[in-house]
């Protein structure tokens, strides 16, 4: 970078002022596409970005090409960005000095720093950065909201070969004059309004071109050389069969400065016949609409390309990048105020500041009120029927639920009287006669003594055998019929059923058991117990798992266990279709208990089943006298 030049003492004040508008500068990381120009100081982590605005900060243009450049940058997470911006304000300080100055502060800012990217906005910017070429002599810059008209100044420039532009949309200027062709096909004489300034002329200069693709002989007749007062009394002079094209007016002839949006809505106050504008931000402030420019759009399609370029990457059509930042819009009011009729829109075409008529805003009223008039007899005896029939229903409904619970209570009833008289037939008959069996193997072996040792360890193996039968008759016993619930209570139940099940199926089981209170009722500790077992038994068969967790403790209110393995799981939408016998089962009984029961799996991801069962409220609680 060169050094700054001293500055001439008559720029002093215009230097200060601009000085005060120090750059918004902040952190973004921003996903995007233009011609890859290589960034400068790729090494570095962080990207440097100087974004040039040619009007003030709270301009409507500069607000909404702001708006664009953050969402585009709004979805990019993995490149780190610095932006700066500088607001120019170059329509309202247009003498060499204020440029020269304005030239040197930026130098003074930049001039030390490296920058990856520069960003001009709108015309007077990317002018600036033409007639100040060395002011960022190697960077790569980005030239959007411009006219179709300055492509060829930028192509002579000495920037073209670093600079990439986002052209305003020439389609939507031609698109636009002929739809005043189309919606007032009787117009004869069309008043272009616009500014003096550059930038009003070079967006001029683009509409008349834009005009000769108008058949017919219709003429266009030019007011940019007017000043505002001159402009607004004619405009309350035109003819019927006239239209009006509004450009823009930063700058009229008596070197007034002014926002445009402004002065439309001023000509739309002085003039009968339609307006046509080019620019979204117009629409609503008096003209027609149609094809119209979007800034917000202009802003977006700059920040997607200023990553493509950051990125060092190569850019999708640059030659036409601006091509899709138009939208189709329309003004209901000015379209009925100038009787223009809907089926003329294209298509896609969306239609803002629609006031519904009185059909439209009442219409469903009317019609429902016609309808109940009408029908109210049939809707009466409907309802009574409809009534009816619910009530028997629900009635009907009642009576299964009851039915069902009753059934599923005896049937629980009827399998745990089953189990109780199969641990006593195991515990009183089998387990006995298998325990004197091997009472008598022990006798032979020990008269076995002057047999051959291969038949004494046949005779000792066998007694071996009988007793480990013994053992898991006894065991499953117990299981059946667990005693200890009685005796020592649900925690130690648990504890011993979870070490013989993994003693007898090889499956590493540990049992998390909060202190359980003792007054837990037998049913309901029970049914958590045989839930439990049956759930143990399921993995033991189908969940092919190496460990398995079983928790339970005591809220003041609910008993509460979950069973967890790291089996193969299953799909539980699968298996409520198709539930087996172990499911139901431990479901039965959960809702028999008032409780409830889910399961949580999915294939390759084990299983897990949570209860929860209500425990009756404690005496002490009944008890309790009321607070107060």
């Amino acid at each position: 970078m060169t050094a700054a030049k001293r500055i001439n003492p008559t720029a002093l004040p215009i230097l200060l002022f601009l000085s005060c508008l120090y750059p918004a500068s902040f952190l973004l990381a921003g996903p995007d596409q233009v011609r890859a120009a290589e960034p400068l100081f790729s090494d570095r982590t962080e990207k440097r970005v100087v974004i040039l605005y040619s009007t003030a900060r709270d301009f409507p243009a500069t607000k909404q090409v702001e708006q664009g450049i953050s969402e585009g940058l709004a979805g990019e997470k993995r490149l780190p960005l610095h932006l700066s911006s500088e607001y120019l304000e170059l329509s309202r300080f247009r003498d060499k000095e204020h440029d020269k100055a304005l030239s040197d502060l930026l130098r003074q800012r930049y001039g030390n720093s490296p920058i990856d990217l520069v960003i001009g906005v709108d015309t007077p910017a990317a002018t600036f950065l033409m007639e100040h070429d060395d002011l960022f002599p190697v960077t790569p810059i980005l030239l959007c909201s411009i006219p179709e008209t300055l492509r060829e100044r930028i192509k002579t420039s000495s920037l073209n070969s670093r600079v990439t532009s986002i052209f305003e949309p020439a389609d939507a200027l031609r698109m636009l004059v002929r739809s005043i062709e189309q919606f007032k096909p009787a117009t004869k004489e069309v008043y272009l309004v616009s500014g003096v300034y550059e930038n009003d002329q070079m967006r001029a200069e683009a509409l008349r071109q834009a005009f000769t693709t108008i058949a017919g002989d219709r003429r266009l007749i030019d007011l940019t050389n007017y000043s505002l007062g001159q402009i607004l009394e004619k405009c309350e002079q035109l003819p019927p069969d006239s239209a009006l094209l509004f450009s823009t007016m930063f700058v009229d002839a008596n070197d007034r400065h002014f926002i445009p949006k402004a002065v439309l809505q001023a000509i739309a106050a002085h003039t009968e016949v339609p307006i046509f504008g080019p620019y979204e931000s117009f629409i609503g402030h008096g003209i027609i609409g149609g094809p119209l420019i979007s800034l917000r759009l202009q802003g977006k399609k700059a920040a997607e390309t200023a990553l493509t370029l950051l990125r060092g990457q190569a850019v999708h059509n640059p030659t036409d990048l601006g091509a899709d930042t138009w939208v189709s819009l329309y003004d209901w009011q000015q379209l009925q105020r100038h009787a223009i009729d809907e089926s003329l829109l294209p298509p896609n075409s969306t239609i803002l500041f629609r006031e519904a008529t009185m059909w439209e805003l009442y219409r469903h009223y009317i019609i429902g009120v016609l309808l109940v008039l009408a029908v109210q007899s049939i809707l009466i005896i409907g309802l009574v029927f409809n009534l009816r029939q619910r009530k028997k229903a629900q009635a009907a409904l009642c009576d299964s639920q009851k039915a069902l619970k009753n059934l599923a209570g005896r049937l629980i009833s009827s399998q745990e009287e089953e189990l109780s008289r199969l641990s006593r037939e195991f515990h009183d008959d089998y387990a006995q006669r298998l325990a004197a069996m091997a009472i008598e193997t022990g006798t032979l072996e020990l008269q076995s003594a002057g047999l051959d040792a291969p038949l004494k360890n046949q005779i000792s193996h066998l007694k071996g055998q009988l007793i480990n039968l013994s053992d898991d008759i006894h065991a499953l016993s117990r299981e059946l019929h667990p005693a200890i619930l009685k005796d020592l209570g649900l925690e130690r139940a648990i504890r011993s059923l979870c070490l013989n099940f993994s003693d007898r199926e090889a499956i590493s089981v540990t049992s998390h058991i909060d202190t359980l209170p003792d007054d837990i009722p037998l049913d309901t500790a029970l049914c958590a117990y045989r839930v439990v077992q049956e759930g143990l038994r399921n993995i033991a068969k189908h969940a092919r798992a190496h460990r398995a967790d079983v928790f339970v403790r005591c809220t003041a209110n609910h008993l509460l266990a979950t069973i967890e393995d790291d089996g193969t799981g299953f799909d539980p939408g699968c298996a409520r279709h198709t539930p087996g016998i172990g499911l139901a089962s431990m479901r039965e009984r959960v809702q028999h208990a008032q409780g409830e029961f889910t399961i949580q799996s999915a294939p390759g991801q084990g299983t897990t089943i949570h209860l929860s069962i209500p425990l009756p409220r404690r005496d002490h609680e009944k008890t309790a006298p009321a607070p107060g």
